[in-house]
């Protein structure tokens, strides 16, 4: 085995595209791969600390690498998996994730370290779960809800407005978008943006906008699609964009979308909708006040040992 070395990221490397080469064969049910420029439009949008990305190479080659993301909202630090080529000793997994952890606790900053883990992906949760290091905080749900059910609910619209997106709305969908921030990853720019609602979610006509005021501040829009890593077509929301402290309108929109469901014919499924750790309470309260058919742990939540 040759020696391997270990790098920080740094811009203008070109180690970007062999970042995405280990995430792409270690994902392979994506839709649509990761690409170098994708990784490097976040990185420069996001101002990222160069040591939250660490790289393990071997002849010059990424033969692995761990990546850990600030989210400033609500100031959480989420340390990824080490992902690596089938070939890649353990210990080097092993050195990227402990290391990187060490790191993260030196840092000058109040955010929370937390490690998520899927419940579908077994080799990552047999790692995160043998680490003596941390600790199980919290899990992640999907829970499914009876669209019919739902649409004979009368929405309570709480000082909000609501109504269904036409091609007009993009420049407004735009900026909801940027302004939420959960979703620029993946889009190189404003005008990704715009087509990706121009070509794929406006033209569907289920896309249903929440107004305070005259402000958007909520939009999302079914589709039924069956998610990376699973056999079964799920209705979902294909987008859920929001701003903060608008969480009384998320009951009233479910019901919205319920009702578009079955005008459209769309109500054979159920609605899947996830519940992660960094949602607010009362977005946990209002999935359990609609009373889910079933509730599905999908990933573990785990945290630093103090």
């Amino acid at each position: 085995m040759e020696k391997i070395t270990y790098k920080f990221w740094q811009k203008d490397a070109g180690l970007e595209e062999l970042q995405a080469e280990v995430y792409n064969v270690n994902n392979p049910e994506l839709q649509q791969p990761i690409s170098a420029k994708d990784i490097v439009d976040r990185f420069e949008r996001e101002k990222i600390d160069p040591k939250t990305v660490r790289y393990a190479l071997e002849n010059d080659k990424v033969i692995a690498y761990i990546q850990a993301r600030d989210y400033p909202e609500p100031k959480e630090t989420h340390l990824g998996y080490p992902w690596a080529l089938a070939d890649c000793p353990e210990e080097v997994q092993d050195k990227l994730f402990d290391e990187m952890l060490s790191y993260l606790k030196t840092r000058d900053t109040d955010f929370d370290i937390r490690i998520n883990a899927n419940i579908s992906q077994e080799k990552n949760l047999k790692f995160i779960k043998g680490k003596s290091s941390l600790k199980e905080v919290s899990q992640n749900f999907r829970h499914e809800l009876d669209v019919k059910k739902l649409n004979e609910l009368t929405p309570t619209d709480n000082g909000y407005k609501f109504r269904k997106a036409t091609s007009e709305d993009v420049d407004i969908l735009v900026q909801l978008i940027k302004e939420d921030g959960r979703y620029l990853g993946q889009f190189p720019d404003d005008e990704g943006i715009a087509n990706y609602f121009l070509e794929r979610v406006l033209p569907d006509n289920h896309c249903i906008l929440v107004f305070k005021e005259e402000k958007l501040v909520r939009a999302t829009a079914p589709l039924i699609s069956t998610l990376p890593g699973d056999s079964e077509e799920r209705l979902i929301l294909r987008f859920h964009s929001f701003l903060p402290d608008t969480d009384q309108s998320l009951k009233p929109l479910l019901i919205h979308v319920a009702k578009e469901c079955v005008s459209a014919g769309m109500d054979s499924k159920h609605l899947a909708m996830f519940e992660g750790s960094r949602d607010p309470q009362i977005v946990k309260n209002t999935l359990k006040e609609l009373k889910p058919l079933t509730s599905e742990i999908t990933g573990l939540v785990f945290a630093p040992v103090d």
